[in-house]
């Protein structure tokens, strides 16, 4: 039937009403944040992403992922996303980008790459830092988003402890699976803010705990990471979880 999931080249495409749907809750999810006093722009173009961060964001410079003097975010390869308050501050991020892992698991990509990976704003050590995968890493494959950039700016307190973090991170799944389909989403913490909930509240529903140690110059204990990831059944259950009880 003409609503029902398409196959083509091995992949599974959206159905017309899967696109109708996800289009409706993405507008749902957005008026939410208007609601909050929260209002997005969103863009493909990277350039003028790192001047955004630099004017509103200058204690921590755009992540080597989505910085594109570092990273090919060319031809539709990534999106991100700006919040601003009523005033028109930039007080929100977050950013989202594609790789095809093309044969290989998301453990191997890591093992070669996890440098590509690190925390901005602070001085890592990297001949001092390492990556361990988890079991979820090494089932992680095909085409895979990363989600990184998740930030609120701390001096304003109207965007914290309102289930805005929840609907933010509903917006960039909604994002991912209209723009690719992803087979999986990832993304990492520090394991001490994971620990305290975030994780949770931005709807990821497994995670590969203490898989990254991250040396910070000068200092003697390292920021660990988890692995936080979905697989596109988890999308799909979570972005009909009412937005509600995002509070």
């Amino acid at each position: 039937m003409f609503f029902e999931t398409l196959r083509q080249t091995g992949r599974i495409l959206m159905s017309i009403h899967d696109v109708f749907e996800g289009s409706r809750l993405l507008t749902e999810t957005v008026d939410l944040l208007a609601q909050r006093q929260l209002y997005l722009t969103v863009g493909e173009d990277f350039d003028l992403y790192k001047a955004l961060i630099s004017e509103f964001r200058p204690s921590q410079p755009v992540s080597l992922p989505f910085d594109p003097a570092r990273s090919d975010l060319s031809d539709g390869k990534g999106f991100w996303s700006v919040g601003r308050n009523p005033q028109g501050k930039i007080v929100q991020t977050q950013a989202v980008r594609l790789i095809d892992l093309q044969g290989q698991t998301l453990a191997d990509h890591m093992n070669r790459n996890f440098r590509a990976y690190p925390p901005s704003g602070v001085p890592i050590d990297l001949d001092d830092s390492w990556y361990r995968s988890g079991p979820g890493a090494r089932r992680i494959s095909g085409r895979v988003c990363y989600h990184g950039e998740m930030w609120i700016n701390p001096e304003e307190g109207n965007y914290r402890g309102r289930g805005i973090v929840d609907i933010l991170a509903r917006f960039a799944f909604l994002s991912s699976q209209l723009h690719w389909q992803p087979d999986y989403v990832f993304g990492f913490m520090p394991r001490t803010i994971a620990r305290r909930g975030l994780a949770e509240r931005e709807g990821y529903m497994h995670v590969d705990p203490y898989c990254l140690s991250w040396k910070i110059t000068g200092q003697n204990k390292p920021v660990e990471g988890n692995m936080v990831y979905m697989g596109h059944e988890d999308i799909q259950h979570i972005i009909q979880v009412p937005l509600e009880l995002a509070a």
